[in-house]
């Protein structure tokens, strides 16, 4: 049987992210032209050596399941790996969906349990980052702890936003926090577990009796520290991006472009590159009157225009005469001739009508939502149709599959959103 298993948390919606979260999970979203955000834990289970995981989904989750492809892009494949997508099976109703992370374990203890490995490594999906978890594997022995979490240092301005830590000499945790105003640490969980695996049964089986918020992070793990388990950490400095924002999922795309970016050849991330989920793999066209600056262009996309430090996905195609500025452009979008659409995030099947113009004006925050889009960034839900002449201002939202019938005006005040 498998010594060790991986448990990936891959199921909830972000409502930061907002339009890009209304018909998938997190962990589906696409990430740098090509790749999903659970791409990057799966790659990171493969090359540990991890020959079991199971991915525990409850939002949506048609497009997660059809990307995953059984797991076959990652070599789950074979009589001694396996992925397995484990769904909520208790009941029908959305009360008896998973609770939380620490209750999407329990109800799939006899996953756990058949394999009977001797540790556990759960790992959020909805982070970008490369991360070799046989070192950590090796301290967690070595070290004879219950539980090591993975943390990464981040300024102490930010701290606040995650879980932290405090470690002694010897890596043992002596402090963790969760989400406090003012943290003792600024070592920020990077939702990464190793567990030995006797230690989660008893901790989830009593969780299951005594919950409340049925969280590991926020139950599980301060009662270890509590009762003096033996919790390490183990300190990450690579490159890690959380993106829970419209903001920050934005910064996170455009990182790829700027220089010291990460290294994707040395990542060696996997994808499913299967025709019906990424688009067929022809090359990318660029026609004579092209021009194209420091952007990444993925494989089937269409060039006649000008595009500018820009993520364009498979598919795409950008019309003659348009401009493509700072944005993020995912698959299958068209933009007719003599459009702009300038620092904006455009989902699947965007169509933009001639002449329109997505972003101008000064940069504000969106007025309904400014917790999770201030930058002045503009993000354009899957499958809306962009009228022939609009003007649209910056910081604006506009949901998806809206139609030319929803613009009410010929231009749209920066900071609004476009809803039913």
């Amino acid at each position: 049987m498998a010594k060790i298993i991986g448990m990936v948390l891959a199921g909830g919606r972000v409502d930061e992210l907002l339009v890009l979260t209304a018909k998938r999970p997190k962990s589906a979203l696409p990430m740098w032209g090509m790749y999903r955000i659970i791409d990057f834990v799966l790659s990171n289970m493969m090359r540990a050596g991890v020959d079991v995981v199971g991915v525990l989904s409850q939002y949506r989750p048609h497009s997660l399941n059809t990307h995953l492809l059984n797991g076959e892009p990652w070599d789950y494949v074979g009589r001694s790996r396996a992925l397995r997508v484990l769904s909520p099976f208790k009941g029908a109703e959305d009360s008896d969906w998973y609770k939380g992370t620490a209750d999407a374990l329990y109800q799939n203890l006899a996953f756990i349990e058949r394999y009977a490995p001797e540790r556990v490594v759960v790992a959020s999906a909805d982070h970008v980052y490369a991360m070799d978890y046989r070192p950590m594997l090796q301290q967690h022995a070595a070290s004879g702890a219950d539980l090591t979490i993975a943390f990464k240092r981040v300024p102490r301005e930010e701290a606040h936003l995650y879980g932290t830590a405090v470690l002694d000499a010897s890596r043992r945790v002596t402090v963790y926090q969760e989400k406090v105003s003012r943290p003792e640490g600024d070592l920020a969980s990077l939702t990464v577990y190793v567990f030995n695996t006797g230690c989660l049964v008893e901790r989830l089986k009593q969780n299951a009796r005594d919950g409340q918020t049925f969280q590991i992070y926020s139950e599980i793990i301060p009662g270890m520290i509590e009762e003096k388990a033996r919790v390490f950490g183990w300190v990450f400095d690579g490159y890690w991006q959380y993106a829970r924002t419209l903001d920050t999922y934005y910064a996170t795309n455009m990182d790829i472009l700027n220089d010291g970016a990460p290294d994707l050849s040395a990542w060696g991330v996997r994808t499913n590159t299967h025709p019906e989920t990424l688009g067929d793999p022809t090359p990318a066209l660029f026609r004579p009157t092209a021009r194209v600056t420091s952007s990444l262009v993925c494989c089937d996309t269409v060039v006649e225009g000008a595009v500018d430090r820009s993520i364009i996905s498979p598919g795409v195609v950008i019309e003659r005469g348009a401009i493509v500025r700072d944005s993020v452009v995912m698959h299958r979008c068209r933009i007719a001739g003599g459009a702009v659409v300038d620092r904006a995030i455009l989902d699947k099947d965007v169509r933009v009508g001639r002449e329109a113009r997505i972003g101008c004006g000064e940069a504000v925050p969106n007025r309904q939502h400014p917790h999770t889009l201030s930058s002045g960034v503009t993000v354009i839900g899957k499958g809306a149709r962009i009228p022939e002449g609009l003007r649209m201002g910056r910081g604006c939202i506009v949901y998806p599959d809206m139609r030319e019938a929803n613009f009410a005006r010929t231009e749209i005040a920066s900071g609004s959103v476009v809803s039913t």
